[in-house]
């Protein structure tokens, strides 16, 4: 009796907190603001249905609240930090990371580039999200990544003084696209990774681009190089549709070989199922 009364508890739970969560109806909503404000409207939506798939009711609810804030043209800006219970030794970096990004959009972020202030505001929120989650540190790397490619966008579209012009800008930091165990096919993180690499490279405009691809270290060495390229195949084929010629891209497969993180051969490790993505600039 106490299980099924669980289970009656746990299954009306679900449906109230579906029930907050129309996350199609509120993508479709019609924007009433700016150009920033319907990037964050999508953002959000996204954000909210990765949370939504993971199965995170409190964030997923969140962020589709913050999408519908944003589709009314009514956003509140990044989330507070103190919102957030953030691991110890995190907070210095999230402090001047929040302060830059307020910085950036009070500055003409917001006006003159839309895509990506939207982009880095949203960014911010779910690194914060999955910094206090703390349990995939692949998604915390990403969010990172996403946040700083997309705040150098801002930063460069809005310092528009004579000095600032003539100095080259500093290539954005590599970029990782992490794949499911076993997997070479990109989920909607990983695009949304990629999506930030074409974006990046438009402005940038880098010499080249260097995609070396990896795989954890279960399994057989050959089979993991042969997955290996399938993964950069994948992220190459992806930036090619986004409109980045192949002559910029550079492809190394590592397979299992010198891998990002250190393991025993025959450990599973998500962090090394990745292509990492770096800009040269050609200096």
């Amino acid at each position: 009796m106490k299980a099924k009364l669980l289970a009656v508890v746990s299954a009306a739970a679900f449906l109230s907190a579906c029930a907050n969560m129309n996350i199609p109806g509120v993508r479709d909503m019609a924007d009433e603001g700016s150009a920033f404000d319907a990037a964050l409207h999508q953002n959000y939506a996204d954000l909210a249905q990765a949370e939504y798939d993971e199965a995170d009711w409190a964030d997923a609810r969140y962020f589709t609240g913050r999408s519908k804030m944003a589709a009314a043209g009514q956003d509140s800006g990044p989330q507070m930090i103190a919102e957030r219970t953030l691991p110890e030794g995190s907070m210095g970096e999230i402090e001047v990371a929040r302060a830059d990004l307020l910085a950036a959009l009070d500055g003409g972020g917001r006006d003159k580039a839309a895509s990506p202030a939207a982009r880095a505001q949203t960014s911010f929120d779910c690194w914060m999200q999955e910094l206090e989650e703390n349990i995939q540190q692949e998604d915390i790397d990403n969010c990172r990544s996403a946040f700083y490619q997309a705040l150098a966008i801002v930063q460069a579209e809005i310092d528009t003084g004579p000095v600032a012009k003539a100095m080259p800008m500093a290539m954005p930091v590599p970029m990782n696209v992490y794949f499911g165990f076993d997997k070479s096919e990109i989920d909607s993180k990983g695009m949304s990774v990629v999506d930030g690499i074409a974006e990046a490279y438009a402005k940038y405009n880098p010499a080249m681009i260097s995609l070396v691809a990896y795989a954890d270290r279960a399994g057989d060495a050959m089979y993991n190089d042969i997955l290996a390229k399938s993964r950069v195949d994948a992220v190459v084929s992806a930036l090619r549709a986004a409109g980045v010629p192949a002559s910029k891209l550079a492809i190394s497969i590592s397979g299992e070989a010198n891998v990002p993180v250190s393991t025993a051969d025959g450990v599973a490790e998500q962090g090394n199922r990745v292509v990492t993505v770096t800009f040269e600039d050609g200096m």
